[in-house]
């Protein structure tokens, strides 16, 4: 018996002169046809069965149809007639989204900074007389054993990677903490209260990097990851101490001091206006100056006095692009794109952009009070519980039960859009800030992951006729 095809809403056709990608934003598998058969295929979306079209079409492209076919319906451009959008997208939101497991803990060693930076998204958002406090050694301990207790809530996933994250404000000044946390950690490790695999992170300005600091973080294998924008001009353009002095200088003196240390030391660079503006220049400190490894890309968030220009969005998604076709000829790692990369390449939908989304994260603020969200230290908005509570459980909490389904698979605005497998819904601080709400667009982030979907589907296409007229002039007698 013949089976039933239609077109569904998630399938998007994405056009480049005489060849299109049809493109199901849920499955995530692009296949290229000849743009005359993209309307003999949607014909399927009116009703007609594959008898229909061939009959009514040319003896080519009747063929070239049921050539086409099980490809077309492995990639799911068409679906099982039978089936409903509503259904297809309720799949996929009942497995992906709802399951609060925390398996990352930020600890906010302190929210205080040494430096002023103009664009923060923490410090810019905390109200006027804030208080700035130092995290106890007793709460780093507390802490600890509130997150070995939550990772134990689903055993089956205890085993899983679990990461501890040091942050700030700069965590380096508070040292007592600071060491705390790294002995804590190992001892947990050690008798079996985290799992062996926890990796341990830190992001840091570095200006306050001793070489004694650099060899305890190298002897606890922290991944560290310094603030660094680009060449001194663009570093230096959104970054200062408090007293406007700059800090290029210092900040690269510390990176040297990790790096000659042995630390697992990479860049967190943070595309200011003026790193895009000169990315050319950007790119060459990171590479040739620092020449690191690995890095993220951040984008200037919202919510701060930082002014960007009205074509930024563009600009940084466009300079993204452009660092990873470099980057992958060099072996060097980029946090943010290869998010993207790595969901379109296995064909694996990516339901959050972030731990907070998705409900997988705790951050513990200085003080013990625990939210999901380290955005929002200043307000603590969606702070749902404090380190001392032996009873809480992601799972029955609202806060962590709401962020567990903010994701574009449970955002109507998102539904249609071809970018709905690969996007994890952006920043939902930047979004609340936007917009009011979580559940709001983080617009700056679309443009990101759009342009970069379009960039990936003829990146393949490239790669593919490439691939093809290699073997084709190999063969060639």
């Amino acid at each position: 018996m013949e089976k039933d095809y239609r077109w569904t809403t998630f399938t998007h056709v994405f056009e480049n002169g005489s060849v299109c990608a049809l493109y199901n934003s849920l499955k995530l598998k692009p296949i290229f046809v000849e743009s005359e058969m993209v309307e003999v295929i949607k014909r399927f979306g009116n009703g007609a069965t594959l008898s229909e079209i061939i009959t009514d079409t040319s003896p080519e492209q009747g063929n070239k149809l049921e050539r086409l076919l099980p490809a077309l319906d492995d990639a799911k451009i068409l679906v099982d007639a039978e089936g409903t959008d509503d259904e297809i997208i309720q799949f996929f939101r009942d497995h992906h989204t709802g399951h609060p497991y925390v398996s990352i803990a930020y600890f906010i060693l302190t929210d205080a900074c040494n430096f002023g930076c103009k664009y923060c998204f923490v410090e810019s958002r905390m109200p006027k007389g804030y208080r700035f406090r130092m995290m106890s050694t007793e709460t780093v301990e507390k802490g600890l054993d509130f997150f070995c207790r939550l990772i134990r809530l689903k055993p089956e996933f205890f085993e899983e990677e679990k990461t501890i994250v040091i942050y700030g404000g700069e965590p380096l000044m508070n040292n007592d903490a600071f060491i705390s946390l790294l002995k804590g950690i190992q001892e947990r490790k050690q008798d079996g209260r985290l799992p062996k695999k926890t990796e341990i992170s830190m992001v840091t300005n570095a200006a306050l990097v001793t070489s004694e600091t650099a060899r305890l973080l190298a002897d606890h294998k922290v991944n560290v990851a310094v603030s660094i924008d680009g060449d001194e001009a663009a570093t230096n353009s959104a970054r200062q101490y408090k007293d406007g002095k700059l800090v290029f200088a210092d900040v690269v003196h510390g990176f040297n001091i990790l790096r000659e240390a042995g630390t697992n030391v990479g860049v967190s660079c943070t595309l200011s206006q003026r790193s895009v503006d000169d990315f050319d220049s950007t790119m060459e400190t990171i590479l040739e100056r620092l020449k690191v490894d690995s890095l993220g890309f951040n984008i200037v968030l919202s919510g701060n006095d930082y002014e960007v220009s009205g074509d930024y969005d563009e600009k940084a998604a466009r300079a993204i692009i452009k660092a990873f076709e470099t980057f992958r000829k060099r072996n060097v790692f980029e946090d943010r794109i290869m998010r993207k990369v790595d969901s379109f390449v296995k064909s694996e939908l990516y339901a959050f952009d972030c731990g907070a989304a998705g409900g997988g994260q705790i951050v513990i603020a200085p003080d013990g009070q625990v939210g999901i969200c380290h955005g929002y230290l200043g307000s603590r908005k969606h702070f749902a519980t404090t380190i001392d509570d032996a009873t809480f459980n992601p799972q029955n909490d609202s806060v962590f039960m709401e962020w567990s389904r903010r994701s574009p698979l449970n955002m109507d605005i998102c539904r249609e859009c071809p970018a709905l497998g690969i996007c994890g819904g952006g920043c939902p601080l930047n979004a609340d800030f936007e917009e009011g709400s979580i559940w709001g667009l983080d617009k700056r982030f679309c443009t990101h992951c759009k342009t970069t979907l379009d960039w990936l589907i003829w990146d393949l296409y490239n790669q593919m006729t490439t691939k093809t007229s290699s073997v084709t002039e190999k063969t060639t007698p």
